[in-house]
């Protein structure tokens, strides 16, 4: 009975014997790939050596990068002894082993890496158990045996590789050996491995050449109608940026070298042009000293609202004049020497224009033809506003608004043709005077004291000689409390050439008039006032005005030239006739002379 016992035992282990090597039978003997895709990743695994082994050859002979272009997974680096290397980042990450480089004292040494962690890199060496140098010419390859197992090959020897259990490395499939490239603002390449955690190869850029663009590359611009928008970028080594813009897209830029950034001031369409696109791909083409271009395109989109431009056509103008083109000066106020220029866009028999916020005047407009351009001055309270209107540029005349006062003389004769209309030159007057115009305590005296004869003040016909001869003698001052300290402060249309006029230029202004009845003084105090002025001829106060002019000595008065200067009396019939103490308050008018 026992030994039946017993023969039943060694039966029941050996049949687990059996079983046992059956299965092992079993798991050695698994179906393999199929033999195109061993083949297959045998390939790659084998480019991805030959890539490491050019990176470190060119980090070790110290070679730079010439270029670099990336397509799809594949980044292309081309070096400037004419080397080259393909980086393939693929996140193929099946099990397999790796060929690597390990940096010792300066030099690379091929590596086998047949897991993770620095535990599973192992140096591979010769027959005298020497390193392999990775820049003597030594590459091992890779490739998969009968078995179906990786094996790595170098100088005609071939081991069979295995896993981190220690059983052989069997090849279901290919891991990626890098697992990035990135390039930092000097195109200097980071290629980063998958031979262990923060592996990475570092190769500098010869004569860097870098931009790059801080927003995604497919995302679209939109941009309000008539607006810029700022978009930085990343730069080294540009020269200057040239563009390819949609219709009636612009664009300017600034390079900041020191800082190695630009900022690219991108502007859409007013929505006002005749032709414009709404959206498109704006191109930006950067080029370095050594004639290198770079592209980068970014899309834009307009977004265009309600109208929100002045639309502005012109009437009375000169014969023969045909106008191309439109810059629009806008102030902040009649005596502001503050402006802001609009150019307007030309839309057939009309000029539209965005109208710039904090400057409400429209002081001037500059006008370009083919056979050259003119300014044309608007009086003081002109406004645009968003719509349509019209604006009369009619030649100017005697009594009409024109760069910062009323025309009272005109060099030239009358009429003229062309733009010439437009290219008079003459002398205007301020249509306003000290203060209010209305009281007593705003007129001021000529100067202060009746004992000083201003010997160069004595010109009938140069107010502005006689005006710096006063201000000589008298000073400039803290404030306007004599009427040549007045006039000089004047600033209307922006000017400051303004003096006390002379006699004659009293006589122009008026001639200008032309004083026949109490109706022409009428008309000529309304003109005045749709100018903003405030002069009112006639009125309590201004019945008398100071001229620059200083008195003449007669036989009958020896001291007159101390004691009085001419004042302009309009309501009489010689209105030069009469002189005033000079000490006395009197209103008085500012001229200028224009060309």
């Amino acid at each position: 009975m026992q030994k039946q016992q017993w023969f039943f035992r060694l039966m029941l282990l050996g049949m687990i014997f059996l079983c046992s090597q059956c299965k092992k039978e079993t798991e050695d003997t698994q179906s393999l790939p199929p033999a195109g895709d061993v083949e297959t990743w045998v390939d790659m695994a084998n480019e991805d050596i030959a890539s490491l082994k050019a990176i470190v050859t060119a980090i070790e002979q110290e070679s730079l990068i010439e270029s670099a272009e990336t397509v799809g997974e594949l980044t292309h680096l081309h070096f400037v002894d004419g080397s080259s290397a393909t980086v393939r980042v693929d996140y193929a990450s099946y099990p397999s082993p790796l060929v690597g480089a390990h940096l010792i004292d300066g030099d690379y040494y091929w590596t086998v890496v047949n897991g993770t962690g620095t535990s599973a890199v192992r140096l591979l060496k010769d027959k005298d158990r020497k390193n392999y140098p990775v820049e003597e010419g030594q590459v091992p390859s890779m490739l998969v045996n009968e078995a179906g197992n990786w094996v790595v090959s170098l100088e005609g020897a071939e081991e069979e590789l295995f896993n981190a259990d220690g059983e052989p490395f069997r090849a279901i499939g290919r891991k990626s050996l890098f697992s990035g490239v990135t390039f930092d603002v000097d195109s200097n390449a980071t290629i980063t491995s998958n031979e262990t955690s923060g592996k990475s190869y570092v190769i500098p850029r010869d004569r860097p050449f870098t931009f790059l663009i801080d927003r995604p590359e497919n995302e679209v611009l939109t941009i309000a109608s008539g607006f810029a928008i700022a978009v930085d970028f990343q730069q080294v080594g540009i020269e200057e940026l040239e563009f390819d813009f949609p219709e009636a897209w612009s664009a300017t830029y600034e390079l900041d070298a020191a800082q190695k950034t630009g900022v690219l001031y991108i502007t859409s369409p007013m929505g006002i042009e005749p032709e414009f696109d709404e959206e498109g791909i704006l191109t930006v083409r950067a080029k370095d000293q050594y004639g290198r271009e770079l592209q980068r395109k970014i899309p834009v989109k307009v977004e265009v609202g309600v109208v929100n431009y002045a639309s502005v056509s012109l009437t009375d103008v000169a014969s023969g004049v045909d106008i191309t083109g439109a810059t629009f000066t806008f102030t902040e106020s009649a005596e502001s020497t503050n402006v802001k220029d609009v150019t307007a866009v030309k839309a057939e028999d009309t000029f539209r224009l965005m109208l710039p916020d904090g400057f409400p005047e429209l002081r001037k407009v500059t006008f370009a033809t083919a056979g050259g351009s003119f300014d044309y001055y608007f009086a003081p309270n002109t406004i645009l506003t968003i719509g349509e209107q019209s604006l009369s540029i009619a030649p100017p005349k005697l009594g009409d608004y024109w760069k910062g006062g009323m025309i009272v003389h005109i060099d030239q004769t009358l009429p003229l043709s062309g733009i010439t209309a437009y290219k008079i030159t003459g002398k205007v007057m301020h249509v306003s005077i000290r203060g209010t115009g209305t009281l007593a305590a705003e007129r001021t005296p000529w100067y202060l004291n009746g004992s000083t004869d201003i010997l160069g003040a004595h010109s009938d016909t140069d107010g502005k000689a006689n005006t710096t001869a006063i201000i000589n003698v008298l000073g400039v001052g803290s404030n306007d409390n004599y009427i040549a300290r007045w006039v000089i402060r004047v600033r209307a249309g922006g000017y400051d050439d303004w003096y006390l006029g002379a006699i004659r230029d009293y006589r122009y202004f008026h001639e200008a008039w032309a004083p026949n009845s109490g109706s022409d003084q009428d008309q000529i105090n309304q003109k005045i006032a749709e100018m903003g002025g405030n002069i009112v001829l006639g009125s309590t106060r201004q019945t008398q005005f100071w001229t620059s002019t200083n008195a003449e000595n007669t036989t009958a008065d020896p001291e007159r030239a101390k004691t009085r200067a001419y004042m302009y009396s309009p309501l009489l019939s010689d209105p030069m006739a009469n002189t005033g103490l000079k000490t006395a308050g009197l209103y008085g008018m500012a001229f200028r002379d224009f060309d």
